[in-house]
C-alpha cells in the first residue's frame, strides 16, 4: 500500500445490509383542531402545534455519494457535533469506503482544496469512531497528521459545521469529551473510541480557527 492510500484513522462494525437513501426533507402532517368540550358550549380551538420539519439528511453544498455498505441505516441515537479526523493519506475515500472489506467509514471527507463529499446520511449512522458512533457525524480530511488543514480544509470543515448548527442545533463551541456537544476530536474519546491520536496536535490544534469561521457562515 502506497503512502497516498494509508489507511483512515475510522474504527470497524458489522457491515449493513440495507442501502442508505435519502430521507424525506418536508415535515409530517400537522394534527387538525380539536373541538372544545365544555358544558358551556364550544369555545376557540386550541392552536394546532407547528408540524416538525426533520433535520436535512445531506448537506446541499457537499458532493453526494452514498455509500452501500459499511454504515448502520438509521444507527443514529443522537447527533452531538461533528468530530474531526486526519485521512493520513490523499485523495477521495469513497472507493476505499465502499469496499465491505474496510468495516470502516466518515459522514463527509474534505479535500485539500476544500472539496466537501458527503458519503453517510445524517441520518445514519457511519463507522468512524468506536462506541461515539451513534452519537456524533464524522469528518475525514485529506493530508497528514504532520500537516495542518489547509485554508480551504478550515473553511470546507466551517461551513459542514455550520450547516449541523442549523440542522442539528449543535453549539458553537468545542466538544472536550464524548459527553459534551460541538467540535470535537477522535481522539478525546480514548480507547473506547479506537485509542487513536487522530487527528494529531496541529490539526486539533485548529478547531478554534475552525469555529470562528463557522460564526461568520451561521445565521439563524
Amino acid at each position: 500500500m502506497t503512502r497516498r492510500n494509508a489507511m483512515v484513522c475510522a474504527s470497524s462494525g458489522l457491515i449493513a445490509t440495507a442501502f442508505g437513501v435519502v430521507a424525506d426533507h418536508g415535515g409530517r402532517p400537522g394534527a387538525g383542531p380539536m373541538e372544545a368540550e365544555d358544558e358551556g358550549g364550544a369555545g376557540p380551538p386550541p392552536p394546532v402545534e407547528a408540524a416538525a420539519v426533520p433535520a436535512q439528511p445531506w448537506m446541499p453544498e457537499a458532493t453526494l455519494r452514498p455509500l452501500s455498505v459499511n454504515f448502520t441505516p438509521g444507527g443514529l441515537r443522537e447527533v452531538r457535533g461533528l468530530v474531526l479526523h486526519v485521512q493520513e493519506g490523499e485523495n477521495s475515500l469513497h472507493d476505499r469506503f465502499s469496499d465491505p472489506a474496510v468495516r470502516s467509514s466518515a459522514h463527509f471527507w474534505v479535500s485539500q482544496s476544500g472539496e466537501i463529499e458527503q458519503y453517510v446520511s445524517a441520518h445514519d449512522r457511519a463507522w468512524a469512531q468506536g462506541t461515539g458512533n451513534p452519537s456524533w457525524l464524522s469528518v475525514e480530511t485529506s493530508g497528514f497528521a504532520s500537516r495542518p488543514l489547509t485554508a480551504q480544509q478550515v473553511d470546507a470543515v466551517a461551513r459542514i459545521y455550520a450547516w449541523g448548527m442549523a440542522q442539528h442545533g449543535w453549539p458553537l463551541a468545542p466538544a472536550p469529551t464524548p459527553l459534551g456537544r460541538g467540535l470535537g476530536i477522535h481522539s478525546m474519546g480514548g480507547r473506547a473510541w479506537g485509542g487513536h491520536a487522530c487527528p494529531g496536535p496541529l490539526r486539533s490544534a485548529q478547531t478554534g480557527e475552525i469555529l470562528t469561521a463557522a460564526r461568520g457562515r451561521h445565521f439563524r
